[in-house]
């Protein structure tokens, strides 16, 4: 028969269900565990924001209205400016030139000062790449008045440059003042920018800005692509865990305050982290999550700057995890804390994710090899444990709806699916 074996239910609607989700309390924890708007508050707190990492600037940021950045530039650095354009532009290895103009438009409104310092803490690559691809600009020779501009255009304050304006309005209004602000600032520097965008290819700016970026943000824990896809490692059943080495565990600096104890909370895994009472222990684990999570967002090719795909990449590495302790640690709650304390946390996602890979394995035989009626619950729960990084198909409220995988239950109602479509 083409049923599910078994339905999840939902109990009635939970007040602060958002806050009390594993995913976002390690959200608030790891990513966002500063209240930038507080800081603003008080000019004690104010000091405090350029000793901030990064992460917790971005993060942090992206809950403040533009009056709120405004109010935030002249207290954050040079670098940290750096790592919101590193953390904010980029999808996968491209940098979106469009989204560039947000940030021109905090520029143009900042006071030269600030202004300024934000200028030297931009990429020049990055700079030159939006003057190479979202204006066209023509060098004005005396005495050669050429053809008759068409569209928006403006000339430079230094008379030497014809800028030919972007077609949107909006668009072309802070480019035009994003481009005088420059020359206010600098405008022997505007102009080398202007050259050196003139003559250099699109191509070779954006490998130039891809290259530094790629250093700067691997400071700040997040891995490139390449090196991030050893998160998907399979482990053969019975592989022994490597031990931890605390002299190689690196620090990220994402965490300034000592960290509330972990509630515990229907995953072993919270369970575990739980018995962490001292900041001192749990700090380096929420640190390894933190990598984990980073990894994912890596290997998955997650923007940074797209709050509700972090999420759920940090659901995703939860589950992961929580279901590799449970594996390993068959279901004991000593055995856990004790594997948290010896081993790393991406092992257990290696664990967790290797059982997966079998489901899935068995999932996509059994598909190729039995008919199922197309579109029936099984057949879809089938689908959903055959892809890449396979889900798990669940009912709520009769609707069906699927998530990750995050503990032994789950795998053996996922075990109960494969055997009712090798029988059916």
């Amino acid at each position: 028969m083409n049923s599910v074996p078994d339905q999840e239910r939902t109990k009635s609607a939970l007040p602060s269900v958002g806050l009390h989700r594993p995913s976002e309390l390690i959200y608030r924890a790891c990513y966002a565990p500063v209240d930038l708007a507080g800081l603003l508050e008080t000019a004690e707190n104010r000091s405090r924001i350029r000793r901030l990492s990064i992460p917790q600037i971005y993060f942090g940021l992206k809950e403040l209205g533009e009056h709120q950045i405004q109010a935030l530039l002249p207290h954050i650095t040079e670098t940290q400016w750096q790592g919101v354009l590193d953390l904010d532009l980029w999808n996968r290895d491209r940098a979106n030139a469009g989204k560039f103009l947000f940030w021109a438009g905090q520029i143009i409104q900042a006071e030269n000062p600030v202004a300024a310092k934000i200028v030297r803490g931009t990429d020049r690559h990055l700079l030159e790449l939006w003057l190479k691809r979202r204006i066209r600009i023509e060098e004005i020779v005396e005495d050669d008045p050429g053809a008759a501009p068409k569209g928006a255009f403006m000339e430079t304050p230094d008379r030497a440059f014809l800028v030919h304006l972007p077609r949107n309005p909006d668009e072309s209004l802070l480019a035009r003042g994003l481009l005088l602000k420059l020359y206010e600032l600098g405008p022997e520097e505007t102009q080398l920018w202007i050259q050196e965008s003139r003559y250099r290819t699109s191509i070779e700016l954006e490998e130039s800005a891809y290259q530094n970026r790629k250093r700067r943000i691997e400071d700040m824990g997040f891995q490139d692509y390449f090196d991030a896809l050893d998160v998907y490692t399979y482990l053969p059943r019975g592989t022994p865990l490597p031990e931890k080495m605390r002299d190689k565990l690196r620090a990220v600096g994402t965490l300034p305050a000592p960290v509330a104890r972990m509630k515990s909370g229907p995953l072993l895994l919270f369970q575990a982290l739980a018995a962490f009472a001292r900041p001192h222990e749990l700090e380096p684990l929420l640190e390894e999550l933190f990598f984990v999570c980073n990894k994912i967002l890596s290997a998955d090719r997650t923007p940074p700057n797209r709050t509700s795909r972090v999420k759920r990449a940090i659901r995703k590495a939860l589950s992961g995890i929580n279901l590799g302790l449970e594996v390993w640690a068959e279901g004991d709650l000593n055995r856990a804390r004790d594997g948290l304390r010896r081993h790393y946390l991406q092992s257990f996602f290696h664990t967790g994710y290797s059982r997966l890979v079998e489901l899935r394995d068995r999932a996509r035989e059994i598909r190729a090899q039995v008919p199922l009626e197309p579109g029936s619950a099984l057949d879809d729960a089938l689908g959903e444990l055959s892809r890449n990084y396979p889900l798990l198909l669940v009912e709520i409220r009769e609707k069906r709806r699927r998530r990750f995988l995050k503990n032994t239950p789950d795998l053996d109602r996922a075990n109960r699916y494969l055997e009712a479509a090798a029988e059916a």
